[in-house]
């Protein structure tokens, strides 16, 4: 079952009098549960389209659509509800609140929503404890490791229980020791949980966690492939 088709996608930005074709008919699908990893070089587009996947950014021509709903058609308040509920985001730099803890952190894309902290005391606590930082909830990010924050900012993705999450380069700001790690709980998390993973990266290591590979060069899939676990 497809969580997300992509139908002959382009992106292009204007620049002055120069229009830059930064993606170029892309047709994809992921199914759920599975954990795609995009690669390509620097500049090839591999952002933009993780943007456009998430609605975060729209296409200049094609659809994309989350569980058959075509991106395009929904109302920026609807768009909203969708990015902020239905799924998740972590990016490079972990997009904390410095002067609020960790348990505040998570909690987040629920006050946006409206909702309250108190209603939600388990899903916090099943959201740390998958993280493995039930004992630091109350600690600012300033007193947490690049790892530890980036671990928050897991658990901020997840507090709605979205089906699908994406990730924008995840582990670019972390040693190797620590980004193995991280990505190791991303491999758990879409295999205990059956979450649809979507990441952007650079480091063909990382990848490798994903059960898909998708080669994105100059703009243009160039080749889709299954990663034997």
């Amino acid at each position: 079952m497809s969580v997300i088709e992509v139908t002959n996608v382009n992106r292009s930005f204007q620049n002055g009098k120069e229009t830059a074709h930064v993606l170029k008919d892309i047709n994809l699908n992921i199914e759920l549960g599975e954990f795609v990893s995009i690669m390509g070089p620097s500049g090839g587009g591999k952002s933009t389209l993780l943007y456009l996947l998430g609605g975060l950014d729209m296409p200049s021509s094609g659809t994309v659509k989350i569980n058959n709903v075509d991106l395009s058609t929904l109302k920026d308040k609807e768009l909203c509800r969708l990015r902020n509920e239905e799924v998740g985001f972590v990016f490079q730099f972990y997009n904390l609140v410095p002067n609020l803890n960790v348990e505040d952190n998570i909690a987040l894309p629920l006050m946006i929503a409206g909702k309250k902290k108190s209603d939600y005391k388990d899903k916090l606590d099943e959201c740390l404890r998958i993280i493995g930082m039930e004992d630091k909830r109350k600690l600012t990010p300033r007193e947490l490791s690049g790892g530890q924050q980036q671990r928050v900012a897991i658990a901020r993705a997840l507090v709605f229980n979205p089906k699908i999450i994406f990730l924008d380069e995840p582990i670019g700001n972390l040693d190797s020791k620590t980004g193995t790690k991280i990505m190791e709980l991303f491999r758990d998390i879409n295999r205990k949980f059956g979450k649809t993973i979507v990441q952007v990266t650079h480091s063909a290591e990382a990848a490798q966690y994903g059960t898909k590979l998708v080669k994105l060069v100059d703009g243009q899939i160039q080749s889709v492939s299954n990663i034997e676990r």
